[in-house]
């Protein structure tokens, strides 16, 4: 038995699913599976029962995880008793990651610094793009990557042969926006379609070196056009050109907080006719599969899922009331 199944344990009867346990730990669900099969046999007990609508837990199961959570509980004692002779012996926590420009990041490593001020941990945030973030993942340049990925994508981004290195986690879905100035036909509208932007020149922002000589942007559902495009790598020079010009710029949800200009608009992106797919953002967490992540690295992980899932929540809330 391993503290670290014991943690597998837990999650699951807190999830109340093997998948959503898996998604969350940064694990494959067959490896979730395997492992907790393994530790019924060490101790014969049957923990869970698969049900229609996901799993739960055995009488000898509850009893199981209480006695679970006293062992995990202790081992938690035991390190924060100790975790300051630790730090004076010189070892150092970390939290390295890679990201799009995205407005919650920023809020994300404050919180994490005020809350570790008396610890060593080495901080380093680079901002690329979602190309670069995947790289530096697996290089080892830093440990945890964010960034968007697209339903409009190419179905080769992000499953070629470098995802099997990674463990991905969706922390979110959201709507495509498009950003314009006032100088924009469009301006006054509050949605717009792909075709009525496609005519402007069009702001392209984070777009990998390679894409950029390609001219490959994903699956024609962007209807970029491709003879009037502006590429440039800061949201500041996005918003210098998109107030003085026509043009528009594609971006996610997650990154219009990253915005100053207030003469700028966003306008979620409608399908032109019912026959169009409604193209979705998905906001991406990797690290590099099968690797450890240290306790600064987890507290970041939980940031952005108690985050996220108020996020959810509140959009919940909205379309219910």
């Amino acid at each position: 038995m391993q503290l670290q199944q014991l943690e597998y344990i837990v999650k699951i009867a807190e999830c109340g699913s093997i998948t959503k346990a898996a998604e969350q730990l940064f694990i494959s669900q067959p490896s979730l599976t395997k492992s907790i099969s393994h530790l019924e046999k060490e101790y014969g007990v049957q923990i869970f029962v698969r049900k229609p609508r996901g799993i739960e837990l055995t009488d000898d199961g509850k009893d199981f995880v209480h006695y679970a959570k006293g062992v995990l509980t202790a081992s938690q004692v035991l390190k924060q008793r100790f975790s300051s002779l630790a730090e004076t012996d010189g070892r150092e926590s970390r939290l390295f990651v890679g990201a799009q420009q995205l407005d919650f990041v920023y809020q994300m490593f404050l919180e994490i610094y005020e809350q570790n001020k008396d610890k060593n941990i080495h901080y380093n945030l680079v901002e690329t793009d979602r190309n670069s973030v995947i790289e530096q993942v697996l290089n080892g340049a830093v440990d945890l990557g964010i960034f968007v990925r697209s339903s409009a994508d190419d179905k080769t981004f992000l499953w070629h042969t470098e995802a099997k290195k990674l463990d991905i986690q969706v922390l979110s879905r959201a709507a495509v926006y498009a950003c314009a100035g006032p100088k924009a036909p469009f301006y006054e509208k509050d949605c717009i379609s792909t075709r009525e932007a496609e005519n402007s020149t069009c702001i392209v922002l984070d777009m990998g070196p390679r894409a950029k000589e390609d001219k490959c942007f994903g699956s024609t559902q962007h209807h970029f056009n491709l003879n009037r495009v502006v590429f440039f790598n800061t949201i500041s020079a996005c918003e210098s050109f998109l107030a003085e010009t026509d043009a528009v710029l594609f971006v996610a949800k997650w990154a219009i907080g990253c915005f100053k200009n207030p003469a700028l608009r966003f306008f979620p992106v409608v399908p032109e006719n019912k026959n169009e797919l409604n193209t979705v953002n998905e906001l991406l967490l990797v690290k590099r599969a099968g690797e450890p992540i240290d306790a600064t690295e987890q507290q970041f992980i939980q940031l952005l899922e108690r985050y996220f899932s108020v996020e959810r929540d509140c959009i919940k809330t909205t379309l219910n009331g």
